[in-house]
């Protein structure tokens, strides 16, 4: 009983610290139940870039969070995401909706 505990708790925790890495957590969920020490492996992954969750940094390269406003590699502070509003035609940051005239950005 205490084996299949370990191993559950091994694929609960590989499929979120891939979620966050931006990696597959089903797929690591089934390797990290199946074949624990794989938890290690993941571990030492670098981040994935994935749309909306991930981003790269434009100084160092490397892949940071989406959510970031600076880098946790070099430091330095990343720029806001602009994007041009198809409605008023102003550089807004790239948000669901423009911060000018209200309207949205992205057709859903």
């Amino acid at each position: 009983m205490s084996r299949v505990f370990i191993f559950l708790l091994a694929g609960i925790a590989g499929a979120v610290i891939a979620g966050r890495k931006g990696r597959s957590g089903v797929l690591w969920f089934l390797l990290c139940l199946f074949f624990p020490p794989l938890l290690v492996f993941l571990l030492f992954l670098p981040m994935k870039l994935s749309g909306g969750r991930t981003k790269q940094c434009p100084y160092c390269g490397k892949v940071v969070s989406a959510k970031e406003t600076a880098c946790r590699y070099c430091s330095k502070e990343l720029p806001i995401e602009m994007a041009q509003c198809p409605s008023c035609g102003s550089f807004v940051p790239d948000k669901d909706y423009c911060v000018q005239c209200h309207r949205e950005l992205r057709q859903k």
